[in-house]
């Protein structure tokens, strides 16, 4: 009879401790379960925002969707930039603005101006239950920055940032200095594939002599991608040159006068369309 006991209890013993071993398995499981379905209900979950483009220049104005999955139950939509400061104080979301919940899908606009990535993110308030929240969305904001702005690593005599009265009009200028007697003038630059386009007026100093004449050539990574044709006084030229984001950029003008006439080739208000430049 013992050992009949002794052999039924062995099994009872098994099925608690098998019991035991799925119990502590799936709580194991269970929880990075809940914790994941947690987040999803704090951002996303309900909510969706999308842009209207994964870029854009700086001052462009942006579209932004929202789509709600129940929008009876919401109240409003907020929609939020995060802001990082330029100096002082942490990056946070800022309100960019707020409307009533009509309809399933609302549009939101706002002007591209952050530095480098426009982070947006919607904030609905419902009539029961906490505030939904979307995920965060990315748009790269490209702007024009002055070429005086990037790096230069080389540079010939005479080759200058400055001030010039081109075709009549004052602009800020890269090229020859008036007071240089150089046949050419060059310089190079590392926008350091953050760069993918290029824009400037192009003539001659007014201070040029008659009969002068002057061009401007432009490398990127060392291959030549645009030449200019004769520039002469009293005229000027806007360009805006595409780039494929080189590491490299050159200018060089050159004056093609004849002996004993000097000309001063510039480019006035020179800059270059980037992102990720600080």
């Amino acid at each position: 009879n013992v050992t009949g006991v002794q052999t039924c209890a062995l099994p009872i013993f098994a099925l608690a401790v098998t019991a035991l071993i799925t119990v502590v398995g799936q709580s194991a499981v269970a929880a990075p379960t809940a914790q994941v379905d947690a987040a999803v209900h704090r951002a996303g979950a309900g909510v969706r925002l999308t842009a209207s483009t994964s870029e854009a220049v700086e001052g462009d104005v942006l579209s932004l969707r929202a789509t709600v999955k129940k929008p009876k139950q919401a109240r409003r939509i907020t929609l939020q930039r995060w802001e990082v400061p330029l100096y002082f104080g942490n990056p946070s979301w800022k309100d960019v603005r707020t409307v009533k919940v009509r309809k399933r899908t609302t549009t939101l606009h706002d002007v591209a101006t952050s530095l480098n990535t426009a982070r947006y993110r919607v904030v609905v308030t419902r009539k029961q239950g906490k505030p939904l929240k979307s995920v965060p969305v990315n748009v790269a904001v490209w702007r024009w920055i002055p070429l005086r702005n990037i790096s230069s690593y080389s540079s010939t005599s005479g080759a200058v940032f400055s001030e010039a009265n081109v075709n009549g009009s004052r602009y800020k200028t890269w090229g020859a200095a008036w007071y240089s007697s150089a046949e050419f003038w060059a310089a190079g630059f590392t926008p350091g594939r953050n760069c993918k386009a290029f824009a400037g007026v192009l003539g001659v100093d007014d201070q040029s002599d008659d009969g002068s004449s002057g061009t401007i050539a432009i490398t990127a990574d060392d291959v030549s991608i645009y030449a200019s044709p004769a520039l002469t006084p009293g005229m000027s030229m806007k360009i805006q040159v595409p780039l494929a984001l080189p590491y490299r950029f050159g200018l060089r003008a050159t004056d093609t006068s004849p002996d004993g006439v000097e000309a001063f080739p510039v480019i006035g208000d020179p800059t270059l369309l980037c992102t990720g430049i600080g």
